[in-house]
C-alpha cells in the first residue's frame, strides 16, 4: 500500500496520491518548501529518523521525490519526521504537547498563539498516554528495523521503487497503516504539534486553517436550529444513557 514513483497508491484504483489523501478530512489529518537544517531528534536516532522520512516520503512524495509533484509539498517539506518524533517523545517534555490550548492561535488574527500552549495532562490521562506512546514506540523501532532488514541492510540505501516494493510487503502493512496514519496528521495536523511546516499541507489544499469565532449572539446561542435527526439514532441514544443525559 505504499505510493508508487508515479504517485498512486496500490490498492486505490491507480488514483493520484492527492486524489487519496484530498479525500481524507483535515481534521483527521496533522512548511515551507525549502529544506532547512536538519533538526535534532528526542526519540529517533539519526539513521531511524531518515528512514521514517524516507518511508513518509514513499506515502507522500513531494517534488524531491516525484517530478509529477512539482509545486506539490509532500511529507519532506511538511516534517512529518520531526511531528512523528515530537509526538513519541511528548512526555519528555513538561507540558506534553497533546492537546492544544486554544481558543484560537494568531493566524487570522494579532496577539499569542494560544494553541502553541498545551494542556496540562491530568494522571489519569497521563497513564493512558504513556501507554499509547510507548506502543507506538515499540513499533516504530521495529517497523524501522523490518524495513532495514528487508532491504538487505539499509531501507535509506534502496531506490525509491525498491522502497514502494518494501512497504507494500504484508510483513511491514500493520507498520504501514501506522506510518500512514501519522503521515496524514504530519501533513494537516495544527503546525503547533510540529508538522505541516509552513502551512504547507493546508496551502496545497487550499485550506486557510483555523479561523477566529465571529461571535454569536446569546439568542443565537441558546435557540435551537431545528430537530437533528442524528440524534434519533440507536447508538447515540444509548450513549446518551449511559452518560445519564437521558
Amino acid at each position: 500500500m505504499s505510493t508508487g514513483v508515479s504517485g498512486s497508491r496500490p490498492g486505490t484504483g491507480g488514483l493520484p496520491r492527492r486524489a487519496v489523501i484530498g479525500g481524507i478530512p483535515v481534521a483527521l489529518a496533522v512548511a515551507s518548501c525549502t529544506s532547512p537544517a536538519p533538526p535534532a531528534f528526542r526519540f529517533f536516532t539519526s539513521h531511524e529518523a531518515a528512514v521514517v522520512e524516507d518511508a513518509t516520503a514513499r506515502i507522500a512524495p513531494g517534488p524531491e521525490d516525484d517530478p509529477a509533484e512539482a509545486g506539490h509539498p509532500g511529507a519532506r517539506e511538511a516534517n512529518v519526521t520531526g511531528y512523528i518524533d515530537r509526538m513519541l517523545s511528548a512526555l519528555d517534555e513538561p507540558v506534553p504537547p497533546v492537546f492544544a490550548g486554544g481558543p484560537w492561535s494568531n493566524r487570522h488574527t494579532s496577539g499569542p498563539d494560544m494553541m502553541a500552549s498545551f494542556l496540562p495532562l491530568d494522571p489519569v490521562a497521563r497513564i493512558a498516554w504513556r501507554k499509547r506512546i510507548s506502543g507506538w514506540q515499540q513499533r516504530y523501532r521495529q517497523g524501522v528495523a523490518s524495513l532495514d532488514k528487508l532491504a538487505g541492510g539499509d531501507f535509506t540505501k534502496v531506490s525509491a521503487a525498491m522502497r514502494d516494493k518494501i512497504l507494500a510487503k504484508a510483513a511491514v502493512s500493520a507498520f504501514l497503516s501506522l506510518l500512514f496514519e501519522h503521515t496524514i496528521e504530519g501533513l494537516y495536523a495544527n503546525p503547533e504539534y510540529g508538522g505541516n511546516r509552513g502551512l504547507a499541507g493546508w496551502k496545497d489544499i487550499s485550506y486557510p486553517g483555523d479561523s477566529q469565532p465571529a461571535g454569536y449572539t446569546a439568542d443565537e446561542v441558546s435557540r435551537s436550529d431545528g430537530h437533528d435527526p442524528v440524534g434519533d439514532a440507536p447508538i447515540v441514544t444509548e450513549a446518551m444513557r449511559f452518560l445519564g443525559v437521558v
